[in-house]
């Protein structure tokens, strides 16, 4: 082939490159399918009970105090955040506890009608207060109160897997209390991107079922509330 045929050639192939129509991915982006399965998470009734969806209302006490996560027992909602000295998660209460009488925040659609019945209800407040947390021995905020139930009791490892698949990435980590008490062995679990994360311990009666929960808190108030 004479040179000068050659070079159009190559010419006309670039050419066709710049002009082709692009081709639409059938695949959603990552996100797009982190936020959807996250979604189902925070409104999975078979997951939590009624009173976490009240303070999945009220996340945004938690972003505002500077917490990135948040644990979710079955009584209890802990911050993330730890403190080596009880001053400091004192303080940090004292704070959280001047915002909870403020009105929940405006939720998005899909929010405003999976948490009506839980807003709903009539229950006393929940109580912002620091505490030692035992499994490593920092001090933190929790939420708690009487008869409360944020994470179903009996949940298990194996009905998270049949309803929302394997998980993204398991992790396993080594908890040090001080003094001389066993460490707690913690397999996490991650959904969503890492937006959630479930947790067995082997300190757990029953190291099958499901001990916490973490959640981004970032992650969670952007979805749950309304965009302006």
């Amino acid at each position: 082939m004479p040179k000068a045929t050659k070079v159009f050639c190559v010419l006309a192939g670039i050419a066709c490159l710049f002009h082709a129509e692009p081709r639409a991915s059938s695949m959603p982006s990552p996100q797009a399918v982190d936020s959807s399965q996250f979604e189902k998470i925070l409104t999975d009734r078979n997951i939590w009970g009624e009173d976490a969806f009240q303070a999945f209302a009220s996340l945004d006490r938690w972003k505002v105090a500077g917490e990135s996560s948040i644990l979710v027992f079955t009584d209890k909602v802990v911050g993330g955040s730890k403190f080596e000295k009880p001053e400091q998660g004192r303080e940090r209460a004292a704070a959280m506890a001047r915002t909870m009488n403020r009105p929940h925040l405006r939720l998005s659609p899909e929010f405003a009608t999976s948490y009506k019945a839980a807003l709903a209800r009539k229950t006393p407040s929940l109580q912002a207060e620091s505490i030692r947390f035992m499994e490593d021995d920092s001090y933190r905020v929790q939420w708690k109160r009487e008869g409360a139930e944020f994470l179903k009791k009996q949940l298990t490892m194996r009905a998270v897997v049949a309803a929302y698949g394997a998980p993204e990435k398991t992790a396993t980590e080594v908890v040090q209390a001080l003094g001389d008490r066993r460490p707690a062995v913690l397999t996490i679990s991650a959904y969503a991107g890492g937006m959630v994360k479930f947790v067995q311990s082997d300190l757990s009666p029953d190291p099958n079922l499901v001990d916490r929960v973490v959640l981004d808190v970032p992650a969670a108030v952007a979805l749950i509330q309304a965009s302006h």
